[in-house]
């Protein structure tokens, strides 16, 4: 208990350290709405435009160019779902319908673009907070008027360092966690930890991509370089610590950390074994890496911008049958529904609270994770209860009740990623807050108490139905995912072995996304499967087309390419191979062997994907 203490304490420290500014912007966006009010003597005004500052939550540490574009997309959503929630309040069965309808279109918006956390969970609370607060039109107009006012207070806080230096922050430190990412590799390469350092790089790879794309960096820029130099080196870096048996001089880890500066401030490390290719070719990288940092003509590389994909098209791959996108948000949007509906039957006074824990608990993408957020949830929420009924026991001024929201709201934001027990606590706090100052004749008293009562049926509600709703919908997506990883692998060794390798960092950046959606909706898949014995695993068909990637990404730089006929003979066998996963069927020849000199990993890996699928 003591040690589990200390890595608390610990982890809670490393948040503050890394988090503070997201909490106080967070903090601000829903405080300065709320004092405004509280001076102008209509805190309830100052509570519903506090629902406008939601709209600051979202992006914290994404470019400022994608930022506006997304805190003004959320704000705009805010400003009507708020006012049109309110004029279906008076009508039991529309507002439900309304809830379930914004949170599975909301749902799938948010996962269609890739929206970070808290994603759809603040637009389903402003809706299902609105059908508690029934009005008329004007009403429904000045609550419109409110919404968008703290939205673009919001906007304001969390755009104001974009006036100075720091507007460049987020790509600068994207670029950091990749660089680290490459050097780790070298770092745990021959150790047990060196699978998961592999991982961790394509991982961050990608991310700084999309912050990257985000930013709309432009070819030459320094940013998207250092990128490009990132992508050589860790492509030899993968293939290095493949091979290795031992660990490696910390000197290739450190040259590497130095090419992570802007200019870069370290020579690549001397060569420290003659007769290792894999370390030549990573010298050969570093170094043509570093020629890229330098506008360096003779690096022989070109730097291309990042292709970007528009909202649009986003929305179309969504529908795809790849995708689960469309069965998850197809469940929050039922179990919203359901939980205002069972809400209101029950005649709860905060019917809403229903679906608004079930919303909460099914950002968990599995079964697992679902039931530890439930509990979480759950404690947090006592904890919380407790909090407030202390603070409200003292009959606090109006003013003292918004600044303890404000506080609130800084500490969650800034615990979520370390403690969501502890944020919850915090979240519950605001809640009840901010409750009080909207309807300040209620009683506030028997608000706490229900709150317990409302979030402990909320997720059971959610666990159940999430039990019932397309249980096996990662699964059924699986096969998809698998053929498609397994014909992007084929491209790139086609591109590198059978081209001009025109098209090679392209077929590359393809190949790295769909790695990690395919290691995602695996994980997802283990952790659907709560029943049973034994502790479920990986099929060899994920693990061999897992290996065939990492293969594929880590091929050592300046390495002989194999012989035509069998370049070609390994493609077409992939190819194949992909088209018998896509069809669930035995692939004709399953055992017979694939010779590929000098590229005895790659040869083996083959052989087992077909072995496992025949």
């Amino acid at each position: 208990m003591l040690r589990r203490g200390k890595r608390l304490s610990r982890s809670l420290g490393e948040a503050f350290r890394a988090r503070w500014y997201v909490g106080l912007r967070a903090g601000l966006s829903v405080g300065v709405p709320l004092l405004v009010g509280v001076a102008a003597g209509r805190p309830t005004w100052g509570a519903l435009a506090s629902i406008g500052g939601f709209a600051g939550f979202y992006g914290p540490d994404t470019p400022y160019r994608h930022r506006v574009r997304l805190v003004a997309g959320v704000g705009a959503a805010l400003a009507v779902v708020v006012p049109v929630g309110s004029l279906c309040a008076p009508q039991a069965w529309l507002s439900v319908v309304f809830a379930g309808m914004v949170a599975a279109v909301s749902s799938f918006v948010c996962l269609a673009l890739r929206v970070p956390p808290p994603r759809e969970y603040l637009i389903v609370l402003a809706a299902l907070a609105a059908t508690g607060i029934p009005a008329g039109l004007m009403e429904a107009l000045r609550e419109c008027a409110l919404v968008a006012g703290g939205a673009l207070i919001a906007g304001l806080i969390t755009m104001a360092p974009a006036l100075g230096r720091r507007r460049v922050i987020p790509q600068m430190r994207a670029l950091s966690r990749a660089w680290e990412a490459v050097a780790g590799v070298l770092n745990a390469a021959g150790t047990p930890g060196a699978a998961r350092a592999r991982a961790c790089a394509v991982a961050e790879m990608s991310y700084t991509r999309e912050v990257l794309r985000q930013a709309r960096t432009d070819a030459d820029d320094m940013y998207l370089r250092s990128l490009a130099a990132a992508e050589i080196v860790l492509a030899s870096a993968l293939s290095v610590s493949i091979d290795a048996c031992a660990t490696l001089d910390p000197c290739w880890a450190a040259a590497t950390r130095g090419l992570g500066t802007l200019p870069p401030d370290t020579a690549p490390a001397q060569e420290t074994s003659a007769d290792d290719a894999g370390l030549r070719g990573l010298r050969r990288a570093l170094e043509a890496a570093r020629r890229i940092l330098l506008r360096d003509s003779r690096s022989g590389q070109d730097v291309t911008e990042l292709e970007r994909q528009g909202v649009a098209e986003r929305l179309r791959d969504a529908l795809s049958p790849r995708a689960v996108v469309v069965p998850a948000a197809a469940r929050i949007g039922i179990v919203v529904a359901v939980g205002a509906g069972l809400g209101r039957a029950l005649g709860l006074d905060h019917s809403y609270w229903v679906g608004l824990t079930a919303a909460a608990v099914l950002q968990a993408s599995n079964v697992t994770l679902l039931l530890r957020r439930s509990l979480r949830r759950l404690a947090g929420t006592i904890a919380g209860v407790a909090l407030a009924g202390a603070v409200f026991a003292l009959h606090p001024a109006v003013i003292t009740i918004a600044i303890v929201a404000i506080l609130a709201q800084f500490t969650a934001e800034v615990v979520m990623r370390a403690s969501y027990g502890l944020a919850v606590t915090f979240v519950t706090v605001i809640a009840l807050c901010v409750y009080d100052l909207a309807v300040p004749a209620a009683a506030t008293s028997a608000a706490v108490g229900a709150r317990v009562l409302d979030t402990a049926i909320g997720a059971a509600l959610a666990i159940m139905l999430r039990l019932v709703l397309w249980p096996r919908a990662a699964g059924a997506r699986m096969p998809q995912v698998q053929a498609q990883t397994l014909r992007t692998v084929a491209i790139v060794f086609r591109s590198r072995w059978l081209s001009d390798q025109t098209g090679l960092k392209r077929a590359q950046r393809h190949l790295q996304e769909q790695l990690l959606n395919l290691r995602t909706i695996a994980e997802d898949m283990l952790a659907d499967q709560i029943t049973g014995s034994s502790a479920p695993r990986l099929d060899q068909v994920t693990l061999a087309i897992d290996e065939l990637a990492m293969l594929a990404l880590g091929m050592p730089f300046g390495r002989t390419r194999p012989a035509r006929p069998a370049a070609e003979a390994l493609v077409t066998r992939l190819e194949q191979l992909a088209r018998a996963v896509d069809n669930r069927k035995p692939p004709p020849d399953a055992h017979r062997p694939v010779e590929l000199p000098g590229y005895p990993r790659t040869q083996a890996a083959t052989e087992l994907l077909a072995s496992a699928i025949g």
